[in-house]
């Protein structure tokens, strides 16, 4: 590969560790500009799934003030996450991706389509914006079933998990956006994290281009979270939808 391609992937993990701290779907960037490198798909997926790790934690170093009073959300729903993630990359290891990603899209604009109407959602069932947040909470066996689902797709090809489970989230557990950003950031974390322990056994992963999204991708995502947290909730939803409406137009047009 060429030095132009390194730098294109390095730029391309910049900008996703910022957009996977902020709402997710930095896979949408990295995925084009590592197949511009000259990769083939399927080692580009996956080396582009294990080089955004360090994304995702910098997206959670940055929100750890919001992430404080979360640790009975976490325990209760990671291990679920955990087991979604190693699903996800058996799966990614041994069947071809083409057939999957077809419906990407459609499940990034179903995730928009459900955040969008999560307020309108939430006021049906009784519950204002006003109403005191239910800092017990931990969304019960449906965010748990969720995170599994979420898991399975998050580590076989990742693109849009962040507004999934956003919209999720903000069904099953009332808090504010930049608490559900929050746990948002340490459950892609895990997911990743235990879809990389398993593709790690690839030789299809290309560890040097690993190592320069590492770097990358962590700059971005503590940029993307410093930035995301200094926003008002109302804009951050916006930018959440937008960008998931472009995720999935610039895939069903790709």
């Amino acid at each position: 590969m060429e030095l132009s391609g390194y730098l294109l992937i390095g730029l391309a993990a910049i900008g996703a560790g910022a957009i996977n701290a902020a709402a997710g779907g930095g896979t949408l960037i990295t995925f084009p500009a590592m197949l511009a490198a000259g990769m083939s798909p399927l080692a580009a997926n996956m080396t582009s799934s294990i080089g955004l790790l360090l994304g995702t934690i910098g997206g959670a170093v940055s929100y750890r003030e919001e992430l404080r009073r979360q640790r009975r959300r976490f325990v209760a729903n990671a291990p679920f996450a955990a087991i979604g993630g190693a699903v996800g990359a058996v799966a990614l290891l041994l069947t071809p991706s083409d057939a999957f990603t077809a419906i990407v899209p459609w499940l990034v604009l179903a995730a928009a389509a459900l955040f969008a109407a999560q307020p309108l959602v939430a006021k049906r069932l009784g519950r204002s914006a006003d109403d005191a947040f239910d800092t017990g909470s931990t969304g019960g066996w449906g965010a748990k079933a969720a995170f599994v689902l979420i898991g399975v797709y998050g580590s076989y090809f990742g693109a849009g998990i962040g507004v999934m489970m956003l919209a999720m989230l903000g069904l099953l557990i009332h808090d504010s956006l930049q608490h559900h950003n929050a746990l948002k950031n340490v459950m892609a974390g895990v997911i990743n994290g235990t879809g990389a322990i398993i593709l790690a056994f690839s030789p299809l992963v290309h560890w040097g281009i690993v190592a320069i999204m590492l770097g990358c991708s962590l700059i971005g995502g503590l940029a993307g979270g410093w930035l995301s947290r200094r926003v008002p909730s109302w804009l951050l939803r916006v930018v959440v939808i937008v960008f998931a409406l472009a995720v999935a137009l610039t895939m069903l047009l790709a």
